[in-house]
């Protein structure tokens, strides 16, 4: 089964508190989901003009109905409520499976 891909993002012309975001919302985030399946997370900022993002996250999972069952765990309340902490954007998930990848 191939591993599940969720990549949150965030649009642009929002606050976002970077040193937040990835010093304590995504361990937090990786604490939490961990025993979910979660097996890593990447967190990217968009800088060029066009971009309709300003962040993005990936979150891999060992599959995909496991972010299903991390997204309606009781610790998923602790998560989501910690957005206003970083943002004043709405996290808008993409929900998927990988289909190729190549990593040297």
């Amino acid at each position: 089964m191939a591993p599940g891909a969720v990549s949150v993002v965030y649009a642009k012309g929002s606050k976002f508190d970077w040193d937040y975001y990835v010093g304590k919302h995504m361990p937090l985030v990786q604490a939490k989901w961990a025993k979910y399946g979660l097996k890593s997370w990447r967190v990217a900022r968009y800088t060029n003009d066009e971009a309709p993002y300003q962040a993005q996250a990936w979150l891999e999972f060992e599959k995909l109905d496991q972010w299903a069952t991390a997204a309606s765990s009781p610790e998923a309340g602790e998560i989501f409520g910690d957005v206003p902490n970083f943002t004043d954007a709405k996290a808008e998930p993409l929900v998927g499976t990988e289909v190729g990848s190549a990593s040297w």
